[in-house]
């Protein structure tokens, strides 16, 4: 994902009126019926659609009140919001500024479908992880629990940076698990 505010040259700090002006400047700068020769006025096309595009994403921020965050500096946001166990918020902004070719993103997408009971696509995101950056140690952490127990029970999130067994996720899990068991010892359910 393109930084918008690279692409319109103003910084993040800047009023809606200096939004518009870059935009207004950019625009007469590069619209296409400014440029007769056939191969400028396609790559002033595709400037122009760039250009319109960052506009649009700025204003759609400006109005909803988010910001632009690019992937190297979401992480720790991210982060914060899977150990509060706000999964949906975490793959929201993972999909927003999609980066497969990042092992960091690789595993915090890993571990947000672990939460979501997604175990295949868990082991999948930490498998890519670990090839992206075989040096990490949390990365080759969530991937050995996955492999280790992938035939077999999966207790938690190899996340679980809280360190608190009694955490809601782990309960609800595990009170699932119990109530299975008992439904096949007694078909009660």
């Amino acid at each position: 994902m393109t930084d918008p505010y690279k692409v319109l040259g103003i910084s993040p700090q800047a009023s809606d009126e200096e939004v518009k002006t870059a935009y207004r400047k950019l625009s007469q700068q590069y619209h296409p019926d400014h440029h007769t020769d056939s191969v400028m006025e396609e790559i002033a096309t595709q400037k122009m659609t760039e250009i319109n595009e960052a506009y649009d994403q700025i204003m759609n921020m400006r109005r909803s009140g988010s910001s632009y965050q690019s992937s190297g500096s979401s992480y720790t946001d991210i982060r914060s919001m899977i150990e509060s166990g706000n999964y949906t918020a975490a793959d929201n902004v993972l999909e927003q500024n999609r980066n497969d070719g990042n092992a960091e993103w690789n595993f915090l997408k890993g571990t947000v479908c672990l939460s979501r009971g997604w175990l295949n696509d868990a082991y999948t995101y930490f498998d890519k992880a670990v090839k992206l950056d075989p040096a990490n140690r949390e990365y080759q952490a969530a991937y050995s629990q996955m492999q280790s127990k992938r035939n077999g029970q999966m207790y938690g999130n190899p996340y679980n940076t809280g360190g608190n067994a009694n955490n809601t996720a782990n309960t609800l899990c595990n009170l699932c698990q119990c109530l299975i068991c008992a439904d096949c010892l007694c078909d009660c359910f």
